[in-house]
């Protein structure tokens, strides 16, 4: 059992990881792509003269796209998240040590989004698309990266929505002197 920074008085309610992490598809969709427009323009070169340089272009925008890709996906490998009774905390377990990262409830204003599969797993994610596309766009890179509020491939993803909301009208409800 791992040892969670838990506030006094603070229970878990629930845990867990991702059950599917993305093992292949934002890399490979990357160079599927790349690699069908470079055949592309070697198919028109004789009606283009600066293919070349649009070859070498992709080539860079894929160096540039793949690491931000790969980081993101060992960022989903390394996560596990907690529901509490004051907050959902976000674990990322890395090779060299644990980092710990959390959102209070009655500072989440926007209900969960659930996007599940038939069996019952799926992604909570809380804000609209635009929300989170811009957050992502200035989120930072690393083992510090602050988490965009999504909990990504997680079983029983609809009761686990339900529990957060629960939770959070109970938390609102309540004063809790050690929130920030």
């Amino acid at each position: 059992m791992r040892t969670y920074p838990l506030q006094e008085g603070e229970e878990v309610l629930w845990a867990g990881t991702s059950q599917r992490p993305r093992k292949w598809f934002p890399e490979y969709t990357q160079m599927i792509v790349i690699a069908g427009l470079v055949v592309l323009l070697i198919v028109i070169r004789g009606h283009f003269s600066g293919w070349s340089l649009l070859v070498g272009a992709y080539v860079v925008l894929f160096a540039f796209l793949l690491p931000r890709a790969s980081d993101r996906r060992a960022r989903d490998r390394a996560m596990s998240y907690l529901v509490t009774s004051h907050r959902i905390i976000f674990v990322a377990s890395w090779p060299n040590g644990t980092e710990f990262r959390w959102v209070w409830l009655p500072y989440l204003l926007l209900p969960p989004r659930v996007k599940a599969d038939e069996s019952g797993v799926g992604t909570i994610s809380f804000g609209g698309w635009w929300s989170r596309v811009q957050f992502r766009e200035k989120e930072l890179r690393g083992a510090w990266a602050p988490p965009v509020l999504e909990l990504r491939a997680i079983a029983d993803a609809a009761n686990v929505a339900n529990l957060i909301v629960r939770t959070r009208h109970r938390a609102a409800a309540t004063t809790y002197t050690q929130a920030p």
